[in-house]
């Protein structure tokens, strides 16, 4: 993980963003940008913008924030440095001395591109050693006369055949001139000293090649001779038996490497990646590109110190509302305007929950406070907030704050109040060119209330002929929600701006709740209420008192 991405910190609104959930999350990351250096603060959304957001961000040319589906902790939030790695074509005894000098257990095998093709460990090399006691014959694994030489640090005098690989049975010329003449055949190797007359016979007799050893001087006689017979003439600097040693080590790391790697990428969780280390022969996990590059290599020591992503919440304050996965992050601050709901966390926090208008109201007011320079594009995506979750000001959530934060955020974004809130209306109500499931999709909220679980939207409409036509597909797709998703109740909200006395509803389920806390009559799943109803603030805690009485038998 880079340092930069060690310290972002997500600003992240509830899933279903709405206008203020996604410009809080934007005003909020400006401001904490400007007065905490110590993290990155990053704006990011929890589902797909509606069509009044992105009119938004259009109108005063803020980019969108990116989604962000889970802050479970990934691959990308470790603390990985630059790995150590060893081509497939590398000697054993390179792959030994990397592994020495290192310090490493094991590491991953790489192709001349980069790409992985294996894992090999100290297991590895130890297994290969044993095997290759007795080592005499190289007519089924061929060396590769490159990778000898690197090896034995040694010089080739002479090869007139051009020999890539070296074949055939292995000797040693520690024996008398007969023993040694009769035993070695035509393709043979043979390791010899200074015995000059041994020396000029075996290259008559035919052998491939002849390695000389403790770095003997050779006659131009020899030379001459191996030139003209095709002999492949070599000279080590170290003794017999070392030579031998290091031609064992002289084969290439693919030929004892593991090809089942334990594989993930960058955006694998945590939890996955342990899975895959504690199930790996090896205890470790390469991490790679989608062409099989290699990025990282993690063992498990890399998973002994906690690792999960940072979040600052706004505009709600529960499980159910929030990006999946949040009990894995480390909640840092929730601002809000909301009712307390669930969610807890290990440490204390900073907790700002004002009972106004809109969370943008509450983040331009901490800008106000402490005086910071607030750009015109961000005090337009503000006030953009303010007055989608206040209805244009209308709401019975709305405040003085929220109307004098409007006024104020307007003069600096260079609108006017009035004409920008007539904008905002128009590019928020377009319901003829989308289906009933989009249109509750887009403004819905479950919530968790004295053991029900309850999914509730709300809609805006300016001519309610539009949901005259549209009720029972509706209803329907309210009921989908309910079966699908085990709620006990689902409402839907509609409401018209230019015409707030009352308040339509649509809902399926246990509609004796919404009968009881508004004292009203549902027929056919759906009913009338007297005044325009704020979710948070009327609607939700109604309910709620009802069900909290209901359980306690009130």
């Amino acid at each position: 993980m880079t340092t930069q991405s060690s310290k972002i910190v997500y600003v992240i609104g509830h899933k279903n963003p709405d206008t203020d959930s996604v410009c809080s999350a934007i005003g909020y990351a400006h401001f904490k940008n400007v007065t905490d250096r110590r993290y990155l603060f990053t704006p990011a959304r929890a589902g797909k913008m509606n069509e009044e957001t992105r009119f938004v961000l259009d109108r005063f040319g803020v980019p969108a924030p990116n989604e962000v589906e889970s802050l479970a902790a990934t691959v990308s939030d470790l603390d990985f440095k630059k790995p150590v790695s060893i081509q497939e074509r590398d000697s054993v005894q390179a792959l030994s001395l990397l592994m020495k000098e290192t310090g490493v257990r094991s590491l991953p095998v790489v192709d001349d591109n980069g790409r992985v093709t294996g894992i090999v460990g100290l297991k590895d090399i130890a297994r290969h050693y044993m095997e290759s006691v007795g080592f005499t014959d190289l007519t089924r694994a061929p060396l590769s006369l490159d990778i000898l030489i690197k090896t034995l640090e040694g010089r080739v005098i002479s090869n007139s055949r051009r020999i890539e690989h070296l074949t055939g049975r292995i000797f040693t010329a520690a024996m008398q001139k007969g023993t040694i003449l009769n035993r070695v055949n035509p393709g043979d190797v043979v390791i010899i000293g200074d015995q000059y007359d041994i020396q000029m016979d075996l290259i008559r007799s035919g052998c491939s090649a002849l390695i000389v050893s403790d770095g003997m001087p050779l006659g131009a006689d020899v030379i001459s001779a191996a030139e003209q017979q095709g002999t492949l003439l070599i000279s080590s600097p170290h003794h017999a038996f070392a030579t031998i040693q290091l031609m064992t080590m002289s084969e290439p790391v693919a030929s004892i490497m593991s090809s089942s790697t334990s594989s993930v990428g960058l955006y694998t969780p945590v939890n996955e990646l342990r899975k895959k280390i504690l199930e790996s022969e090896y205890r470790s996990a390469v991490v790679v590109d989608s062409d099989n590059r290699l990025i990282g290599f993690i063992t498990r020591t890399d998973l002994l110190k906690p690792v999960r992503k940072r979040a600052i919440l706004v505009d709600h304050n529960e499980i159910s509302q929030a990006v999946d996965n949040i009990e894995d992050a480390e909640i840092l601050e929730i601002i809000d305007h909301h009712r307390v709901g669930d969610i807890s966390t290990v440490a204390p926090i900073y907790v700002y929950n004002d009972p106004i208008g809109s969370t943008c109201t509450v983040v331009a007011g901490m800008m106000f406070l402490h005086q910071v320079n607030i750009p015109s594009e961000i005090a337009g995506v503000l006030l953009s907030g303010v007055l989608s979750d206040t209805l244009l000001l209308t709401l019975s959530t709305t405040t003085d704050r929220d109307r004098q934060t409007a006024q104020r955020l307007a003069e600096i974004a260079g609108v006017s109040l009035k004409d920008y809130g007539k904008e905002l209306l128009h590019a928020s109500i377009h319901i003829e060119d989308k289906t009933a499931a989009e249109l509750i999709a887009a403004d819905f909220k479950e919530f968790l209330i004295s053991g029900k679980k309850l999914g509730i939207s709300q809609m805006m409409v300016l001519d309610c002929k539009e949901i005259d036509l549209r009720e029972e597909e509706l209803l329907l797709e309210l009921e989908r929600l309910r079966g699908v998703n085990g709620y006990d109740l689902t409402v839907l909200l509609v409401t018209n701006p230019l015409s707030a006395s009352h308040e339509r509803v649509l809902l399926k389920g246990e509609t004796w709740i919404v009968e009881k806390a508004f004292n009203v009559k549902v027929e056919e799943g759906r009913c009338i209420l007297p005044r325009v109803m704020s979710r948070k603030k009327d609607f939700v805690p109604a309910i709620g008192q009802v069900l909290s009485m209901s359980r306690t038998g009130g």
